[in-house]
């Protein structure tokens, strides 16, 4: 076509709606050829579905009936309750029922306690070492998912150990209830039995432990007061040799009785001296021996006096008095110290004499006559509907893969 270089008018150049040709339209299809679709698309969805049906639902269920229908190793539980109890009598009343309640709860602290060493790494050793636990866990008769790896590390072994063995405290109670599973109605009897068996040891162990504490602390305390009376008696003889006395406080009481006397005759003797002198001469031979024994009484007081206290020396008996008098006290003071260390020592004995706290078993191990895991139907039927539910979540999320693509 060519274009002519003229000037065109507004007009030209416009397609009309005349001039706009119609595309040619589909030919419609017929309604055989519309259900044959429809029947196609829809065998297309069954298909789908079953396909996600066996993939999703049957196969996982499937496999599970196999596993705890043919292959799962029968498991056995063993129970027992027991709890760690005092001997020691509780009251309920007053300041002494409050004691009693710290004393409750020392023994709920004992069975945690308790609770702890069934669950520990050395339960799991002295089980392996004399009742070969660990070995029986990895027994190759049974299925292996069930059982212990052959090279699992003692690490591993303890993980594994602690799905087997169960301890679950009862706080209204104090109660401990243990469970323990194996793969033979035996092997969960007599590993439940051990457990409480050591258990009861640890108490043991844990109060004699205690017992041992407090009469080695009163035993203690007593060689410690006798050392100390040893001490004071030593520093009371030595005082004895220095002074050269006994007892200085004896001696002071029967020199002041001797000074008290020979005080009272020479009262006596002065008066009689008077008496003279009042219808004598001094020169009388009675005044004068009457003058002598008054000489004689005056010099011997003085000399009790000076015995008694010397103030030109320290030879006093008011000085050895002083010593030995601070040492009577020490003395006197660790010879009831003494006593009570040796009452405190001979309690403490009489309560090591008893067993204050044990175990004390409520329900002994039971000797299961049937398995109790794994809980096959149960198991089988929780397999179906967690498939149903896996088919659920990948339905869902496909769907809305489609939708996006759409978009």
């Amino acid at each position: 076509m060519t274009v002519s270089a003229e000037k065109k008018s507004p007009g030209e150049g416009r397609t009309t709606l005349s001039e706009v040709q119609p595309l040619p339209l589909a030919p419609e299809r017929s309604a055989g050829s519309t259900k044959a679709h429809a029947k196609a698309v829809r065998r297309a969805r069954q298909a789908r579905l079953v396909r996600m049906l066996l993939l999703f639902v049957l196969l996982p269920t499937g496999s599970a009936a196999a596993y705890y229908g043919v292959v799962a190793s029968s498991q056995y539980e063993s129970h027992a309750v027991f709890t760690v109890q005092s001997s020691e009598v509780r009251p309920t009343m007053g300041v002494e029922g409050l004691l009693a309640g710290m004393v409750s709860s020392s023994t709920s602290r004992d069975t945690l306690d308790v609770r702890d060493y069934v669950l520990s790494r050395d339960m799991l050793a002295r089980l392996d070492k004399e009742r070969q636990c660990i070995s029986h866990y990895k027994d190759s008769r049974n299925d292996l998912i069930a059982r212990l790896s052959a090279g699992a590390s003692f690490e591993e072994a303890y993980e594994y150990f602690g799905h087997k063995v169960v301890a679950d405290y009862d706080q209204t109670t104090g109660h401990l209830m243990l469970r323990v599973r194996a793969f033979s109605p035996d092997g969960a009897h007599r590993l439940a039995k051990s457990i409480l068996s050591y258990s009861e040891e640890m108490v043991n162990k844990l109060s004699e432990r205690e017992r041992q504490d407090a009469t080695a602390q009163a035993e203690a305390d007593v060689k410690n007061a006798e050392a100390r009376l040893r001490q004071a008696r030593a520093v009371i003889v030595e005082l004895q040799q220095k002074h050269a006395d006994f007892n200085p406080l004896q001696t002071a009481e029967s020199t002041m009785q001797v000074r008290t006397h020979l005080e009272g005759a020479l009262a006596v003797a002065r008066a009689e001296l008077m008496q003279l002198k009042a219808y004598m001469q001094d020169g009388a031979p009675q005044v004068q021996a009457a003058e002598e024994k008054v000489r004689s009484l005056s010099a011997q007081v003085v000399g009790e006096s000076r015995r008694l206290v010397n103030p030109k020396t320290a030879q006093g008996l008011n000085s050895s008095l002083a010593d030995f008098e601070a040492a009577m006290v020490e003395k006197e003071f660790s010879q009831r110290a003494y006593e009570s260390t040796l009452a405190s020592l001979e309690l403490a004995r009489a309560r090591a004499a008893r067993q204050h706290r044990y175990l004390a078993v409520i329900a002994q191990p039971s000797l299961p006559d049937s398995s109790t895991y794994p809980r096959r139907l149960r198991s089988v039927v929780s397999a179906f509907f967690l498939s149903f539910m896996l088919l659920g979540v990948v339905s869902l999320l496909a769907a809305a893969a489609r939708e996006h693509a759409r978009l």
